[in-house]
């Protein structure tokens, strides 16, 4: 619940739109609005005979302007300068912020979660991928309204704190640079200096224990995310809800391959944590065979450059996301192994750095956080 006044948006915004006659031979710069409340994007320009539109809106900074496909899944905001004057099709109507309304305020609202709820109630279409917002269902929301003076002070308070959490989030990319920098050049380097090259089913077991599925019994299940960016621990649901898969038990300290996301990434080592979940048969895991092997550097060996095209020529051939791996061929690569000392260096250097990172950066703490100073703001707790 919110202690500010709710108003619909018909008292803060009307429709204001400029449509512009295309040329077939006069070039035209397009924008593009991104969902998630991330804002517009360039897609450059088109001369007027590329596209099947007779017409189409141009963007005026200060305006909301809206993507009636996607406006649900929060592709509305608030249009900056940079893309003053750049074009959008008639499905991305454009609003003019009314006298006595803060733009700023205006444009916060567009990027909170719960705003985007009520955009996708009673949406039109067939399906969540073609549900429409009209007009007159934005301007028919209700929405967190005080007068201009709230208004100022709520979006300079959102200014600086979103402006902060922006600077962590740049920090956090450029940091994720500097990591898969030092990643290669160590990997890099570790594989340089091998002395031998081996068969991946003579150094790592496959290892896992079925289980027998109990209807009513509550399982904690895992997923791999890609890019190298570790387990997802699932809530736990009833054995009868999950998909018809087969599920099993899988040890601590081994290599867990996603057999449908390890070509980008979807590659960990189960920890302690881990304990008492269980995967589906989409998960591959292995323990070394002996000391030879370190499962923490083969995990970052998979995820450089190199390993990632050894993990591709092991997927089956097609489209990016039926791209599976196969669990003999991916047994049956070869590979230069460093000797083992190498390889605790790495892991210990690389899985350090990871843990400091994680803990000073970590991604869904900060991807919570913005949303949660937005629901601060929008309940009158700013």
């Amino acid at each position: 619940m919110t202690t500010l006044p709710m108003r619909p948006l018909a008292e803060a915004l009307n429709l204001d739109i400029d449509d512009v006659p295309l040329e077939n031979t006069s070039k035209y710069e397009i924008s593009g609005v991104y969902s998630f409340g991330r804002g517009l994007f360039s897609r450059g320009a088109i001369l007027g005979e590329d596209t099947s539109y007779s017409k189409m809106n141009r963007l005026h900074k200060g305006q909301i302007v809206m993507s009636r496909l996607k406006a649900f899944e929060g592709a509305i905001c608030l249009i900056s300068g940079e893309f003053d004057g750049t074009l959008l099709s008639p499905e991305f109507p454009t609003f003019a912020v009314r006298p006595g309304m803060d733009a700023r305020y205006l444009g916060y609202i567009c990027e909170w979660p719960d705003f985007w709820s009520l955009l996708s109630r009673d949406s039109k279409g067939l399906g969540a991928r073609r549900e429409r917002v009209s007009v007159s269902k934005l301007l028919s929301i209700a929405v967190p309204l005080p007068g201009l003076s709230d208004q100022v002070r709520i979006a300079d308070k959102l200014d600086i704190l979103l402006s902060r959490v922006d600077g962590v989030g740049a920090l956090r990319k450029k940091m994720s640079v500097l990591q898969e920098g030092l990643a290669a050049s160590l990997v890099g380097a570790a594989v340089g200096s091998a002395r031998e090259t081996v068969r991946m089913e003579n150094v790592v077991t496959f290892e896992r224990v079925p289980i027998d599925m109990v209807p009513k019994k509550q399982y904690r299940t895992i997923g791999i995310r890609s890019f190298g960016r570790g387990i997802i621990r699932h809530p736990s649901t009833t054995g009868e809800d999950l998909s018809k898969l087969k599920y099993f038990k899988f040890p601590e300290g081994a290599l867990a391959l996603s057999n449908l996301m390890a070509w980008e990434g979807g590659i960990s080592v189960t920890r302690a944590a881990d304990k008492g979940y269980i995967a589906s048969n989409r998960f591959f895991f292995y323990l070394p065979t002996d000391d030879r092997t370190n499962v923490s550097y083969l995990r970052h060996f998979l995820l450089s450059k190199p390993g990632q095209a050894l993990i591709a020529s092991a997927c089956s051939a097609g489209a990016e996301r039926n791209r599976t791996l196969g669990r003999k061929r991916f047994e049956a690569l070869t590979f230069p192994l460093p000797p083992r000392p190498v390889q605790d260096q790495v892991a210990r250097t690389l899985d350090a750095l990871a843990e400091k990172l994680n803990g000073a950066y970590a991604e869904p703490a900060l991807d919570a956080l913005r949303p949660s100073i937005l629901n601060a703001a929008f309940t009158g707790q700013l």
